[in-house]
């Protein structure tokens, strides 16, 4: 039996950009007010994916760049274009195209 593995993409920021990510984010208030918290929660939420056995990619928000990114793909600046945003930076990293 073979196992199918998939890379997955989580949103990730440099602690010296985590707040102003929060700044621009329209859903900032579903956010933790302190990096620290953010990260436990994160690497949690990683290492959780990764025993399930995918590739786990950091996707880093730069928080210049990204507004412009979702512009661009008529996108809110939310959880939705942080997920599609990490997916495609997961994709592209894996050599996936499709």
């Amino acid at each position: 039996m073979h196992s199918i593995t998939y890379a997955l993409g989580i949103a990730w920021y440099h602690p010296q950009d985590y707040d102003a990510c929060l700044r621009i984010m329209s859903d900032r208030h579903e956010f933790p007010s302190r990096f620290a918290v953010w990260l436990a929660e994160a690497e949690a939420v990683e290492k959780k994916y990764a025993s399930q056995g995918y590739i786990v990619m950091r996707a880093y928000i730069d928080p210049e760049k990204f507004p412009d990114w979702c512009r661009s793909r008529s996108l809110n600046i939310d959880s939705q274009a942080r997920m599609e945003y990490a997916n495609l930076v997961a994709k592209e990293r894996a050599g996936n195209t499709h």
